[in-house]
């Protein structure tokens, strides 16, 4: 069982999966808290029916699921809504997130949190994804296909890029090759091994 742990942040399109991916090929357990997301709000979850009382069954898919589309949407165009969604989710996704770090099985622990704007005691360890903010808003509309408005409110909703560099222990630089962001992960890696002994 992990007792110590490192959280990866970054913004969108940042390369937060890319970086995780290289530890997770290392043998270390990765919580996303993207995919913490998805599970609280499945179907039978209390979260899904308190969204469905607030917005109505216009934000499901035919099968039951959440739309993730329509609520991105509808948040990202009302600030009261987003303020609503992030003060019912937010403690859900915390709890549950918890719950997954203290089963892992590997020496440490990684929790790749998109959204943290602050130290956190629980943590060992902060690690950003790093890429310039138009690299963001590229890879945002490419991935995700979505317009150029949306992918700048996204990123402009997310913790501040200087403000991640500041709180962060250490840096991944994506804005070169896989196999330097590769290489960068080893590194990492290597001395996280030591330091969670």
């Amino acid at each position: 069982m992990s007792s110590w742990f490192v959280v990866l942040t970054g913004g969108i399109g940042s390369g937060k999966s890319l970086a995780a991916g290289f530890f997770k090929a290392r043998g270390i357990t990765i919580v996303e808290q993207d995919d913490v997301s998805r599970e609280i709000v499945e179907p039978g979850e209390p979260a899904l029916d308190r969204i469905i009382e607030r917005f109505g069954e216009a934000m499901l898919n035919k099968d039951g699921t959440l739309n993730r589309q329509a609520m991105r949407e509808r948040i990202f165009a009302n600030a009261d809504d987003k303020l609503w969604l992030e003060r019912l989710t937010h403690p859900l996704i915390g709890q549950r997130t918890m719950m997954h770090m203290h089963t892992a099985a590997s020496r440490y622990a990684i929790v790749v949190n998109p959204l943290l704007r602050t130290r956190q005691p629980q943590y060992d360890r902060f690690v950003v994804v790093d890429v310039p903010v138009h690299t963001q808003i590229e890879r945002a509309m490419t991935r995700d296909k979505m317009t150029k408005e949306l992918a700048t409110k996204m990123v402009a909703s997310q913790t501040d890029r200087d403000l991640r560099r500041r709180l962060a222990d250490d840096i991944i630089n994506n804005e070169g090759s896989i196999q330097a962001v590769e290489a960068q992960v080893d590194r990492l890696h290597r001395r996280y091994l030591v330091m969670a002994c």
